[in-house]
């Protein structure tokens, strides 16, 4: 979702989701009359978490074979423009079974955008993915930053376009230079809790895979199980 050294003017706009505070970025799941709207975590009461994880600007494919070894189901939100680059990369993860949903097309802030402007992001992410792997795209979509609140807000677009905003509470981190794989994973502990969320990132740079590697075993011996988002949804029909 962000990528370290890039876009210096989308990274203060990101600064207050990502900067130092004692707790995750967390908010209210919203319903409405057509179901869920914008949802940061699934049931509290269930033992499930979902691993997501954003871009892919850089092909991580240690992670990617981490994850496969693993056993582990990702929800991936990938920027329609990445097809352009790298269809093999999406196709693996397609074939791993993670499922895939956009992240806009351009990686631009939606808020930003004209109403048109972010319609055409969205239609155009779908399409492309669907292109690609001949599968309908699932209607979650994680806006680039978290980001749905500006000069034309993205919720209200999304619900037209019959979309749910996916965000997170909790956070593999490793967007900071000074983090350490401890401390990526001392935020992780101190915020898993069930139906959790999790935000990660593609590149060796963040770290990921070297901290999936620690965590995961801990999380599978405290009885967790790991779901795709769309699965975290379905519990909140029961």
């Amino acid at each position: 979702m962000v990528r370290r050294n890039a876009f210096p003017l989308l990274f203060l706009c990101l600064f207050p989701l990502f900067g130092e505070t004692d707790s995750a970025y967390t908010g209210q799941n919203q319903w409405d009359e057509e179901g869920p709207a914008l949802i940061y975590n699934g049931r509290r009461d269930v033992k499930k978490i979902a691993l997501t994880i954003d871009d892919g600007w850089v092909p991580d494919y240690e992670l990617l074979d981490f994850l496969e070894e693993e056993n582990i189901p990702c929800t991936v939100f990938i920027p329609g423009k990445l097809v352009n680059y790298r269809p093999e990369w999406i196709l693996r993860m397609d074939e791993m079974g993670f499922e895939i949903c956009g992240h806009g097309y351009s990686h631009h802030l939606l808020p930003f955008k004209t109403k048109e402007e972010q319609i055409e992001e969205i239609h155009k992410t779908e399409s492309v993915l669907k292109e690609l792997t001949g599968k309908d795209v699932p209607r979650l979509l994680r806006p680039s930053g978290g980001r749905l609140d500006g000069p034309q807000p993205t919720l209200p677009i999304l619900r037209e376009l019959g979309y749910t905003a996916i965000l997170w509470d909790n956070d593999v981190r490793g967007y900071y230079e000074s983090d350490t794989t401890e401390r990526q994973l001392a935020w992780l502990r101190k915020h898993l809790q069930p139906g959790n969320i999790i935000l990660s990132h593609f590149g060796e740079s963040m770290r990921t895979r070297e901290v999936l590697a620690l965590w995961i075993p801990e999380v599978r011996a405290q009885g967790y199980e790991f779901v795709l988002v769309s699965e975290l949804l379905e519990d909140w029909e029961e």
